[in-house]
Parts: C-alpha cells; sequence; structure tokens
C-alpha cells in the first residue's frame, strides 16, 4: 500500500469518503478483500478487521515521524 491508500481506507472507515471516491483513488490490488467491490464493501461495511485500520494507523503515523521512507 502507498501513503495515500492508508489515509483513503482510513477516510472511508470513517465516512469522510464515499466507496466511489475510494475505488477511484485506490488500486483493485491494494484493496481489501472486503471492500473489493461496492456489493462486497456494502455486504462487509463495519466489519473489516481491526487490524487493517491499526497498521494503516500505524504507517500514516510512523511516516508522519519519518520513521518509513516509502
Amino acid at each position: 500500500m502507498c501513503k495515500e491508500d492508508d489515509l483513503y481506507l482510513l477516510k472511508l472507515e470513517s465516512n469522510e469518503l464515499s466507496w466511489w471516491e475510494y475505488a477511484r483513488k485506490v488500486l483493485p490490488e491494494n484493496r481489501p478483500n472486503e471492500y473489493m467491490t461496492y456489493w462486497s464493501y456494502l455486504k462487509n461495511k463495519g466489519k473489516i478487521p481491526r487490524r487493517l485500520i491499526k497498521e494503516a494507523e500505524w504507517r500514516m503515523e510512523a511516516r508522519r515521524k519519518g520513521l518509513l521512507d516509502t
């Protein structure tokens, strides 16, 4: 996942971004399986493993602090 993918995932989870905007900005191979298609998103909304969200938050924070360079 690239920098922006984490941000978009967090925004999608917090309802700041619609799935359609998320799909335009994040390549299918970088999306979690639960959010691969619109129908899978509707079916799994709010059920994505918390681990994925926590990892995205950790990567965002690590990048902000300069611990990750990619």
